[in-house]
């Protein structure tokens, strides 16, 4: 059973030594994978394929890097709500993202990039049109200069993170890992990527905050 701590106890014995710290850490440790085994357990469908001895082999590894996070974040906590509320988030939202990863584990992303030689933007940009009587025709003409930037002015690798990232939901880390490369270097892909379609759609007289709210119920 674990011990009742104080928000004060729990930093003071976390950041201990010897004894005191080990205990914190065990249980530590256990509520965060009560955390991600809780969050494994909801239906969600990218682990639907796993069995009991996976999702718990995933949730001791999510429980593990959670607690990595905590101690690293550590200095962060203010104590505006208990620790151990704080410190569940983490074992929830390591565990949300890792079962997003799982998911493309099984995804080939190459024939993700095949899909931009089908046809790809426009079927997209059809997609977001709506049944507003002006909202189609606004969005087929940002469409079409979104699509433009796409094909004429962006680098092959830039094409390819915005549309793996921006359009089909695929992980950062993934995309760095499938890149081989870091996550800086993803980053200014596809901040350079989207920089230039900003640029252009600012000269065709569109602001950001237009685009986002033209395309917000599609």
């Amino acid at each position: 059973m674990q011990a009742v701590r104080t928000n004060q106890e729990w930093i003071l014995a976390l950041s201990g030594q010897e004894r005191q710290q080990t205990e914190a850490l065990i249980d530590l440790r256990e509520l965060l994978l009560r955390a991600a085994l809780y969050t494994m357990v909801s239906p969600i469908d990218d682990l639907r394929e796993m069995d009991e001895h996976e999702r718990m082999a995933l949730a001791e590894d999510c429980a593990q890097e959670a607690l990595r996070g905590v101690l690293a974040r550590l200095s962060d906590f203010r104590g505006e709500s208990k620790f151990t509320t704080w410190a569940y988030k983490f074992g929830v939202n390591f565990a949300l993202t890792r079962a997003r990863r799982e998911r493309w584990k099984t995804i080939s992303l190459d024939a993700l990039s095949e899909d931009e030689d089908k046809g790809f933007w426009l079927q997209r940009q059809n997609n977001l049109q709506t049944i507003d009587s002006e909202m189609p025709a606004l969005q087929t003409e940002v469409g079409a200069i979104i699509q433009a930037v796409i094909r004429s002015e962006l680098t092959d690798r830039q094409r390819q993170v915005l549309k793996w990232i921006a359009f089909d939901g695929v992980p950062m880390d993934v995309v760095v890992e499938r890149l081989d490369t870091n996550r800086n270097a993803v980053y200014k892909l596809l901040y350079d990527a989207r920089l230039k379609v900003k640029r252009q759609l600012a000269a065709h007289g569109y602001e950001v905050e237009e685009v986002y709210e033209l395309f917000r119920t599609a």
